[in-house]
């Protein structure tokens, strides 16, 4: 009872010793908190501590000054109790696993890897992967630089201050006024591509990356507007005022906006350089967004039952989420989905990818069941390998083939070379797979891609208009599943076939209104996605576009302050950004590099070296890489196979029948290069290298034949004595 009471008060005295110190600084701020690290003190010093109730009191630090300093202390503690903790003894309990990564702060120290070393499977949560190096790209790590970073006051503060340091940045929601609003009706299609294009860059980046943001008491949304200095000033906001006059949100109007949650140096220790932020999930592509990224999420991800299989509902889609603040229900008898990433309800569209690749898993394990596996945990991780394989060949045999192009491809090493079985020998255990937080802001040039309407195949032609009740506007579908249960809860397959069937809006800094000012639409409150996206580099310390083209991608400018350094750009947006920056040296990396003008490539030049870094490090550091031999890879002839599929193969076994007419490249317009042929003629992947009969039936008929060679023999023996004989 003592301990419990001292557990209150401590929890009590640490909140108010924080917001004390963080808001008012004053001198009995201080004096609490030493206060409090007593408390902590006896806690720690208490025989019958509960883990749960000391991990509650960590989370309850998670307001912390500047240094860091109540935090660091509240993990030494902690650390002193803890010194001998099993991570697996944290991922398996799911309450303390909860409460441990509910904040994204770290991970524990000296992980053993005695058995991953051999293992055929990688982990859940990324760890081990690197022998040397276990933590490196595991889920709740600090995202990494390829830039250092640029707060206003060299460790925290967000970057609004000009370059000159003689004014202020412009407003994130004017930048998207003026250089991201699409003052047409129509967004401009790229006639090459399909939608898969968009939507598998989402999932891709779903697999790799998710920013943890900073939360209020017991993990509630704070309220970044509230008139209360302590939430508008505080370190964990950064809300995006709107400038009167905006055309679309009324006067007065103020986008919630809480800061990324910053993160300890992924061993519980304070950061002692700048604030970095964390990725809760693996940085691997690993299928994460299908799996998870710990052990405790994939328990509620597979049947209970036939354990080999992902668990589903009605019929072959998602599992039910019981949490209904998942996601947003206007139907009765509706559900949230669950998946291996917790954002798979933000677009039908998501939800009907994540879907094919569950049934995906599911009908690798009925055909390896027919091959002779039995074991169900082995046949669930030899599924789940296949299927991240899949992954891993698709986004870069397809998806950045198309992106980066594949000469800039063969030209970087990450080509993947057809059919032809050949081993990847690139490893290289020295790379730090710790996803970069540079990229994090550079990819979301996808957010360009999005369509302002969304749609379900129909088997029969139907006029595109806003009275197909089969179209809804983006803005109806943000966090709501009613697209996959319509016609007859078919709306994943029919989403599928309509990404398959429409082109893809193009590459430009233009973005939907749909997105733009429509984004999770609610009572009459949105959000402008590309002004977020430049809030959030801000929030993050990102570096402004010229240094990333000079310090990163090797250019040469020689004025950077001049607005003819801006080759990349045509002349019509060098004008609109002079009209909202006061230099070309205060441009946003996101607005910078989204505004590129496109030459041979299909992303501008800066967003390609920034693509180029991560996706070579995503590779070349990943010791489970399909490509490596086995026990990590596969063998010569299963890589045959793996190297042969494709997104349409997956489509077409999972989606199709026989005789739909499929693109060979899925994710390109059909042409005279890209034929569209039935789902039969489609390669599929070969699943005959995995079979355990043909292993049994080949020995068999080696010993068949054995056994007629000594026969053989034995006659040809007894005939040369009968011929002896004979003379």
């Amino acid at each position: 009872m003592r301990s419990t009471i001292k557990f209150i008060l401590a929890v009590s005295m640490l909140t108010c010793a924080v917001q004390g110190t963080y808001y008012y600084n004053s001198t009995f701020a201080k004096s609490v908190m030493a206060a409090v690290e007593l408390a902590l003190t006896n806690i720690a010093q208490s025989s019958n501590a509960d883990p749960v109730q000391l991990y509650q009191l960590f989370d309850a630090g998670k307001y912390t000054d500047t240094n860091g300093a109540l935090a660091a202390k509240t993990m030494t503690i902690l650390k002193s109790i803890y010194s001998g903790t099993d991570l697996n003894s944290i991922q398996y309990n799911e309450t303390l696993y909860a409460i441990f990564r509910s904040r994204g702060v770290c991970v524990v120290k000296n992980l053993d890897c005695t058995g991953q070393a051999t293992s055929v499977y990688r982990t859940f949560d990324g760890s081990c992967n690197n022998l040397n190096h276990p933590e490196w790209g595991m889920a709740f790590r600090p995202q990494r630089r390829l830039l250092n970073p640029e707060y206003d006051d060299g460790v925290s503060s967000p970057r609004i201050r000009t370059t000159s340091g003689t004014g202020t940045l412009p407003n994130p929601r004017t930048i998207s006024n003026v250089i991201h609003a699409n003052k047409d009706t129509s967004a401009a299609l790229d006639n090459k591509i399909s939608l898969h294009i968009f939507q598998w860059g989402q999932f891709l980046d779903h697999d790799i990356i998710s920013t943890s943001v900073s939360t209020g008491n017991n993990g509630d949304e704070l309220s970044c507007c509230a008139t209360n200095p302590i939430n508008v000033n505080s370190d964990l906001c950064v809300p995006i005022y709107v400038p009167n006059g905006d055309g679309f949100f009324p006067n007065g109007t103020c986008m919630n906006v809480p800061r990324s949650a910053a993160s300890l140096d992924g061993y519980c220790n304070t950061l002692t350089g700048a604030r970095q932020q964390v990725n809760k999930i693996t940085s691997y592509i690993d299928g994460s967004n299908v799996y998870g990224s710990s052990a405790a999420e994939i328990i509620k991800l597979r049947d209970p039952v036939s354990t080999a299989y992902m668990a589903v509902s009605q019929g072959k889609n998602l599992p039910i989420n019981n949490d209904t603040s998942a996601c947003t229900l206007t139907v009765q008898g509706e559900s949230c989905s669950i998946a291996g990433d917790s954002r798979v309800n933000v677009v039908p569209s998501l939800g009907s990818y994540h879907t094919l690749f569950v049934q995906e898993h599911n009908r690798i394990v009925d055909v390896l069941k027919g091959l002779g596996w039995t074991d169900q945990e082995e046949l669930f991780q030899e599924a789940r390998k296949i299927n991240i394989a899949q992954i891993q060949q698709i986004t870069y045999n397809e998806f950045l083939s198309w992106l980066l192009t594949r000469d800039v491809m063969n030209q970087n090493g990450l080509l993947i070379t057809g059919a032809k079985a050949s081993y990847f020998t690139g490893y290289d255990s020295t790379i730090n797979t710790d996803i970069f937080n540079d990229f994090g802001i550079a990819y979301r040039v996808g957010h360009s891609w999005i369509t302002n309407q969304m749609q379900l195949h129909t088997d029969s032609p139907e006029t595109s208009d806003s009275k197909d009740p089969d179209m809804k506007n983006i803005e109806d579908v943000y966090l709501n599943p009613h697209m996959l249960y319509m016609r007859g809860r078919t709306g994943a397959s029919r989403m599928l076939k309509w990404m398959t069937e429409t082109k893809c809006p193009r590459t430009d800094r233009v973005m939907e209104d749909g997105a733009r000012n429509k984004l999770f639409l609610k009572n009459g409150v949105s959000f402008d996605l590309a002004a977020l996206n430049i809030n959030r580099g801000r929030d993050h310390g990102i570096p402004p576009y010229w240094k990333y083209r000079t310090n990163l991608c090797g250019e040469t400018l020689a004025d950077p302050s001049s607005w003819s350094s801006l080759t990349w750009h045509d002349n019509t947006t060098i004008d609109l950004l002079k009209s909202v920056y006061q230099s070309p040296m205060d441009i946003d990396l996101w607005t910078g590099i989204i505004s590129e003008k496109i030459s041979t490539l299909i992303v501008g030049p800066t967003l390609n070296c920034i693509l180029l870094a991560q996706f070579k490090a995503l590779r070349n550091g990943d010791r489970y890489w399909f490509e490596r031999p086995e026990p990590e890879g596969f063998s010569l002839t299963k890589l045959a196979s793996i190297k042969s599929t494709s997104l349409s193969a997956i489509l077409c076994a999972n989606v199709y029948d026989a005789s739909f007419l499929m693109p060979q490249n899925a994710f390109l317009a059909v042409d005279s290069k890209n034929l569209a042929l039935p789902c039969s003629q489609i390669p599929k992947l070969d699943l005959s290298p995995w079979s355990r009969l043909a292993k049994r039936n080949l020995d068999t008929d080696k010993d068949e034949r054995d056994s007629k060679l000594v026969h053989l023999l034995l006659d040809i023996l007894k005939e040369g004595e009968s011929f002896e004989e004979k003379k």
